[in-house]
């Protein structure tokens, strides 16, 4: 259309800019229905400069669902794609505006999923080449690790050609590829972190988490006295509160703060403590992973869980994000030793 008016093609740039949103929304609600087939929740869907994201809460069960998980968001692209270029080539009088919208988006959306079966995790592609190679050598982990490897080097590719791109083609269209290879690279290393906590916490217990309770702060003391006698010299953000012997709450750092500091000689740690019966009570046979659903799950500061036996429901511990955290360095040492 060269020959259009400016008005005309600011319209079709609006059309086609709101036909492949929408388009995106399509691929990444596919994703998400067969997801949550497969048992899987989606927190949310997420759109962002280069694309949308399906937020699911957990890794895929089996390599067979993580397939075909993946492929639906790319074959909803192409249908669409396929579909508006039929529109352009019917044998239909349309107006030209109509006519290089439908052309454009349908290779918009093509486009769309040529790029996303790229074998770079953690893109569409990357999760295929994954389903395949962990039904290969049964071990999720190991073909994350090859996965976002191969992920890696694709991002470091698209900085590299981005680069060459800005002394030859443009500035602009060299750094949206610089800008994408470094969205493929750190989203491939930070999704294998992210698969390797999921594996470690399926593999490990609230036992192998919680805080034992080996020391409590007396009811009576001031807050003053709680802090140069036990936060300070320990540095743990929470301590059990003990009256008769038995614990009965929980003093946490941040509500002391809350107290401005001329106060706090007159206010004693059973004042702002928070009873037992105010936190969430869970059994000690529960794996690390349904120990981190619970507590992204919790809403109120302090985030902790009260572990308890579960047969005597006598308590043995506490579990907040800190132990949690701590957990999974610990056992990440562990296995990093173990494959060296």
């Amino acid at each position: 259309m060269p020959e259009a008016p400016l008005i005309d093609l600011i319209f079709v740039g609006l059309i086609n800019g709101l036909i492949l949103l929408f388009s995106i929304l399509i691929h990444e609600l596919s994703h998400s229905l067969v997801a949550q087939k497969y048992g899987l929740k989606v927190k949310e869907i997420e759109l962002y400069l280069f694309g949308g994201v399906s937020k699911i809460e957990e890794e895929p069960r089996t390599p067979k669902s993580e397939m075909i998980i993946s492929i639906v968001g790319p074959l909803s692209s192409l249908v669409i794609g396929l579909g508006l270029l039929a529109l352009f080539f019917l044998p239909i009088n349309i107006p030209s505006i109509m006519s290089v919208t439908f052309l454009y988006s349908g290779i918009s959306n093509i486009g769309l999923s040529i790029f996303n079966l790229f074998p770079a995790f953690p893109i569409d592609g990357g999760r295929i080449l994954r389903a395949f190679l962990w039904k290969r050598r049964n071990d999720l982990l190991s073909a994350t690790k090859t996965a976002s490897k191969i992920g890696t080097i694709i991002g470091y590719g698209f900085m590299i050609y981005g680069v060459f791109q800005m002394f030859t083609a443009g500035f602009l269209s060299g750094f949206w590829l610089i800008l994408m290879g470094s969205f493929l690279n750190s989203s491939a290393k930070q999704s294998y972190v992210q698969t390797k906590n999921d594996v470690i916490l399926s593999n490990i217990g609230v036992k192998d988490i919680l805080s034992v309770p080996y020391m409590g702060i007396p009811i009576n003391t001031s807050l003053n006295a709680a802090l140069s006698k036990f936060f300070i010299p320990y540095k743990k953000s929470y301590f059990p509160v003990i009256q008769n012997d038995e614990i009965v709450g929980i003093i946490h750092f941040q509500e002391i703060r809350k107290i401005p500091l001329w106060q706090r000689s007159e206010y004693n740690v059973g004042y702002l403590m928070r009873k037992l019966s105010e936190f969430q009570f869970i059994n000690d046979d529960l794996s690390g992973k349904e120990v981190l659903k619970k507590l992204n799950n919790l809403k109120k500061d302090p985030l902790l869980l009260i572990v308890e036996e579960k047969d005597s429901k006598e308590l043995i511990g506490f579990v907040g994000k800190s132990d949690l955290l701590s957990s999974l360095e610990f056992w990440s040492l562990q296995m990093n030793n173990k494959q060296n």
